[in-house]
Formats: structure tokens, C-alpha cells, sequence
């Protein structure tokens, strides 16, 4: 009697239990569809079929019903979709993966069936399967949480039939509450072959650790903004991951940490709610009011991303007992921006800046300062397309002066109709605070997990030394700062508007230090009516880590070109 009771007892704790977790993470499916051995053409490696196994087993862990089908052709795929969207229900959790070759044709996604055999752009949107379509599907059957993973990063057979050169994937047109993430970044085919299964490898044994950590658990949006720097660093820095997110809720694959309880309110429109980009055209001037803190918007083809941050206050300049400060960065002074404005989400990128010379011819010169075989000088044959170290388009563009920052922003003013400039100093160290007094954004210590410097020298209590890597990385890499900004420390300084005063002696009005208002620049500064020394802020891939303090600041003449400078944008915003 007293085995039975004990039986009945555990029978109702597992039921109870079981009943918890649904309520906590919900109905939670997946569709993997990984496809190796195309017709007629070379099969992907062999590790695709395995890793995919392998990935199923890890979401089966994290709670998902997994559906898993390999070597699709066409109507299979199609018809494995359909059956899948079938099972969707409302705020169901849904990821999708595919592995395979894909192709991108007028800016949208298609992944290739096994059976494919296309020779054009029409054939490719006959054969493939429009991965925009798939997650419009998602969303029309009231998806809760979409989870899209995509590792096709080699240049597909098909696009050599009609293309000179592979034009990667294009960035999904993800809805609200979705979470993206490529093997590579989209534009960008990379040689899989070459990387040895680094995407997949980390993929896998990330979601793993995630299911095992209990209350000390990552976010998905974490997991894979820390998977990006462990790929690029696995595959010899030949591939880096893209994550795109417009995640409203907070999701976990495994359970949700006791200390960060389900929300069953929703954070209302206006506070801190993520939302899709606006693309493609200029905004209007009701668009511009209607825009919110976090809103991002694209204004072209060829414009970066920008990201709207808060008016607010803050205290400008570093304390007396801040380590390694300077004379410069006092006396600490209070700071009004008053209106909101748009900065560009990561510095600008050698692709965005290439077309900005396509466009217009404007040249940059063949001189930088570069550091080479230990030595740092001005080099002939160096530019923005060559500075001295190995560089693809996702990484910020660098040789560049302060004049030829100002001949983008103008460019990006022409194309819009819209105010492109460069931040003021005192707008620059608002957004690199964030709302942070300490001297980096995330603390008071750096290791090279947070940004690209020289990393053989230490900062801070709990600061650890790593790899002095003597070139930038992708302008995506590391954690985004809380108001969305990329790498506002490290990797490569940023130009801004301001010309350069010694001190802080004399107060900003609502934080604008520029030529034309700044009555006491000494004679030295006055020539043209402009500056003879103009302010770069941020630290870089060549600098110790004092360098990368939200205080720190120094100036070159606005003609300076340097293989560790880049620019960031901001946009003025109608109120």
C-alpha cells in the first residue's frame, strides 16, 4: 500500500511538474531540413547530415518536438513546410533550420532543394524556397517566438551560371519577434570547407550549455551574439555569424531562469520593445515623429543602419580617480542633450564606404599611417582598400581623415534629402556611457572578450590579457552596448564634428563644442574659418586599454589618415 501511495505521489510531482514547463516555455517546435548531396553537382561536406543529427538532439533536450528531413528535393520541401506551418499554433515557439545551398535574387533568400537545376535569377526563384515566404507563414499562423537559423555559406553551384562572383545571402524580412542568425554574414559566401564545421561545432555545443545551466542561463539572443567572436576566432577569422534580432520576449532553450521569471505583461509600445527596421526609403516627417528610443531605420540601399538614442543628461569627463586619466578630460561637467537623434548602429563599414566611392569617385589618397613589421609610419600604397592587414566588407573602414568623413556624411545628405553628420564630442561620449559612469560600458575592467585592442596590456581588477591582434574584426563583433551600439570602444576610433580644446574649462551649451560656436579656440585652432585639430574618440585595435575609456580623447589634424581610425554617423531627427 505504502509503494502504491509512494508511486501515486511521484506519478502527480512528474504530472506537475510536466505542466510547469509547458506553461512556463509553451508549445515549442522545430523544422530542420538539411540537404548535402545535390544532383549533378558536388556534395557539401560530410559533416552536414551529422550535424544536423546532432542539433536535433540538442533541441530535443531544449524541449522542442523536432521534425528533421534530409536530402529534400523540391516538392518534399514544400510539402515538409506546409506540414510543419499545419502544427502551428497560437505563440507557439517555432525554429527553422537549413543547411544547404542558397542563393539571394532581388534582396530575398532562396534555399536550394537537392533536385535543383537553375541557369538564371528566374530559375532560381522556380527551384528554390523563399525563406521570406517560409517566415511570413510563421507569422500568419500567430507564431509566437521565431527562431530562423540558416548555414548555407558557400557559394552555390547555380550562381556561377550567371554570376560572375557570389552574392551570399540576403537579410531575412523578419517580423516582429524573431531571431535570425546565418553562418555568415549575408553579402558574403565563404568557403565552409575551409572553416572545418566551426559554425555548427559552436552552434551545437552552445545550445547544449544552455540546456544545462539552470538559473545561470544565457538568452537565445545572448547564446548567439557570443557564438559570432568563438566562430571567427575557430575558423582562422574566414567567418563570422550574423545575428538579426526583433525579439519582444526572452527565450531560453533550456528553462527559464528562477531569477528571471516568464513576462505575462508585456513591456508596452514605447519603452524598451524592440522593433523591425525600417528600410529602403527615406522616413517622412510623421515617420520621423512616430519614432521611438531602439526603433532602427535603414534610409537607402547603400545607407547604414541607424539606431534612435534618448535625450537625456549625464556628467561629461572622467573622475580625478579614475586610473590613467588625463589633465584633458576635465573638469567633469554636466551635459544636456536635448533631442533625440540617430547614430548608425556600427561603424561604418568598408562595403558602405566602397559605395559611397563608386558612387561619387572621390579618392582617399595612396598614404596612411600604418603599423607594419613593428614600425608605425606614413606608407605609400596604403588606403582604405589596403591598410596594411587582411580586411573583408564587414569590418569598419579605416584610412580615413576627418575630411573624408565629412565628404560621406554629405554624400549620405545628398542621397536622402535627410541631416547625415558626424556626432559632437559630447553626443559621442553620451552614447558610449549609455547611462554608465564607469569607464568602460559595461564596468570598470576589460578582457578581450569585450573589444579589439592591444590586448597584452591589462586594465582594471579583473582584467585578463589575450591576443594583441594587430588588425580590426567584423564592425558586428561583441556585445552591443545597452542602447544598441556596436563597438563604441575598441576595434578603431571614430571621428567626430568637434575641433579640439584642451580642457573642459569652458561649459557646452546642451553639449555642442564645434568650430563655429566655441568663441576661445586658441590662434593655433583658428584658420579658415574652421580647425587645425580635430577630436577622434574610442581607442582602437593598436591601443592599450586606457585608450578605450568613455573619457578618453585626443586630436589629429583633420587630414590625419591612420589604419586605426574609422567614422560612426548621426542623423538628425525631426521632434
Amino acid at each position: 500500500m505504502r509503494l502504491l501511495l509512494w508511486l501515486c505521489l511521484a506519478l502527480l510531482f512528474v504530472t506537475l511538474n510536466s505542466r510547469a514547463w509547458s506553461q512556463e516555455q509553451g508549445t515549442r517546435l522545430a523544422l530542420i531540413i538539411a540537404n548535402a548531396d545535390y544532383t549533378g553537382q558536388q556534395a557539401l561536406p560530410a559533416n552536414t547530415i551529422p550535424d544536423a543529427t546532432a542539433l536535433q538532439r540538442a533541441l530535443i533536450s531544449s524541449g522542442f518536438k523536432v521534425d528533421s528531413r534530409k536530402n529534400l528535393g523540391k516538392v518534399d520541401m514544400d510539402k515538409a513546410i506546409e506540414a510543419f506551418v499545419s502544427k502551428i499554433g497560437a505563440n507557439a515557439t517555432v525554429l527553422f533550420f537549413f543547411s544547404g545551398y542558397a542563393a539571394q535574387i532581388d534582396r530575398k533568400t532562396y534555399l536550394f532543394p537537392v533536385n535543383a537545376n537553375s541557369f538564371s535569377e528566374n530559375d532560381v526563384k522556380r527551384d528554390g524556397v523563399s525563406l521570406d515566404a517560409v517566415v511570413t507563414e510563421f507569422d500568419r499562423n500567430n507564431a509566437g517566438v521565431k527562431i530562423i537559423i540558416i548555414d548555407a555559406p558557400l557559394l552555390s553551384p547555380f550562381e556561377v551560371r550567371f554570376r560572375r562572383s557570389g552574392g551570399g545571402l540576403a537579410a531575412v524580412n523578419a517580423p516582429k519577434n524573431t531571431l535570425a542568425l546565418y553562418s555568415s554574414v549575408p553579402g558574403k559566401p565563404v568557403e565552409r570547407s575551409s572553416t572545418n564545421g566551426a559554425f555548427m561545432s559552436q552552434l551545437i555545443k552552445d545550445i547544449n550549455a544552455a540546456n544545462a545551466a539552470g538559473d545561470s542561463a544565457k538568452d537565445a539572443e545572448e547564446v548567439f551574439s557570443d557564438l559570432k567572436p568563438a566562430v571567427y576566432k575557430a575558423s582562422q577569422n574566414r567567418q563570422f555569424p550574423w545575428v538579426s534580432s526583433s525579439l519582444i520576449d526572452a527565450f531560453y532553450f533550456g528553462k527559464q531562469p528562477a531569477s528571471r521569471p516568464p513576462d505575462d505583461h508585456p513591456t508596452p509600445k514605447g519603452e524598451s520593445e524592440k522593433k523591425p527596421l525600417t528600410e529602403g526609403v527615406p522616413l517622412s516627417y510623421q515617420s520621423e515623429l512616430d519614432l521611438g528610443e531602439k526603433d532602427q531605420f535603414r534610409e537607402c540601399a547603400d545607407c547604414p543602419e541607424m539606431i534612435v538614442v534618448p535625450s537625456g543628461k549625464y556628467t561629461m569627463g572622467s573622475p580625478n580617480d579614475e586610473a590613467e586619466r588625463t589633465d584633458n578630460e576635465g573638469p567633469r561637467q554636466s551635459v544636456e542633450i536635448p533631442q533625440r537623434f540617430a547614430v548608425s548602429k556600427f561603424k561604418i563599414t568598408r562595403d558602405e564606404f566602397d559605395k559611397f566611392i563608386k558612387e561619387t569617385g572621390y579618392s582617399t589618397g595612396d598614404k596612411c599611417l600604418t603599423l607594419e613589421d613593428n614600425r608605425a609610419e606614413v606608407r605609400g600604397g596604403r588606403s582604405f582598400r589596403d591598410p596594411g592587414f587582411v580586411q573583408d566588407d564587414t569590418h569598419p573602414v579605416v584610412c580615413l581623415s576627418w575630411d573624408d568623413a565629412q565628404a560621406y556624411v554629405a554624400w549620405l545628405s545628398r542621397k536622402t534629402g535627410k541631416l547625415y553628420r558626424l556626432l559632437t564630442e559630447s553626443e559621442w561620449e553620451y552614447v558610449a556611457r549609455a547611462g554608465n559612469t564607469t569607464p568602460f560600458w559595461w564596468g570598470s575592467s576589460i578582457t578581450p572578450d569585450d573589444a579589439n585592442y592591444k590586448a597584452d596590456v591589462t586594465y582594471g581588477r579583473d582584467s585578463t590579457k589575450g591576443e594583441f591582434r594587430r588588425a580590426t574584426v567584423p564592425a558586428s563583433m561583441y556585445k552591443a552596448n545597452p542602447w544598441g551600439l556596436y563597438q563604441v570602444a575598441g576595434n578603431a576610433f571614430e571621428w567626430v564634428e568637434d575641433c579640439w580644446n584642451d580642457n573642459y574649462d569652458k561649459p557646452a551649451k546642451y553639449g555642442i563644442r564645434l568650430a563655429e560656436n566655441w568663441a576661445d579656440r586658441s590662434d593655433e585652432d583658428v584658420h579658415a574659418g574652421g580647425c587645425s585639430r580635430r577630436v577622434r574618440r574610442g581607442g582602437s585595435w593598436s591601443n592599450p586599454p586606457r585608450f578605450l575609456r568613455a573619457a578618453f580623447r585626443e586630436w589629429k589634424e583633420p587630414k590625419y589618415r591612420a589604419s586605426n581610425t574609422s567614422l560612426r554617423v548621426a542623423r538628425t531627427l525631426n521632434q
